[in-house]
């Protein structure tokens, strides 16, 4: 399994809308990457960091799945600019996208 993971750094002067990201912009990748191969989309909610007390470093890390690194490839590759034209419309910041392979660990 293949995780694309959307990172949204909580710096300085960064706004994030989650009211747009988890309306909007979620509709938008389930439309777009569904068809495409999409296997599951998880989000995290930054609350806090380490030690306790720390504001979170990221206000927000989206979480896409798919089977292969070729299904994904294709599928971002036919969608990207659609959600880089959309970030603006959530997020004031640069976002970080890391692309792994999801580990089970029993």
């Amino acid at each position: 399994m293949v995780r694309v993971s959307v990172m949204y750094p909580n710096v300085p002067e960064s706004a994030f809308d989650w009211e747009y990201y988890l309306g909007s912009h979620i509709e938008l990748a389930k439309r777009l990457l569904s068809p495409r191969g999409l296997k599951r989309l998880e989000v995290d909610r930054g609350v806090g960091a380490f030690p306790p007390g720390t504001k979170t470093h990221f206000h927000a890390v989206g979480h896409l799945f798919f089977s292969s690194l070729e299904e994904m490839e294709s599928a971002l590759g036919e969608t990207a600019a659609e959600f880089i034209a959309d970030q603006r419309k959530y997020y004031s910041g640069e976002s970080v996208v890391q692309i792994s392979e999801a580990v089970e660990i029993d």
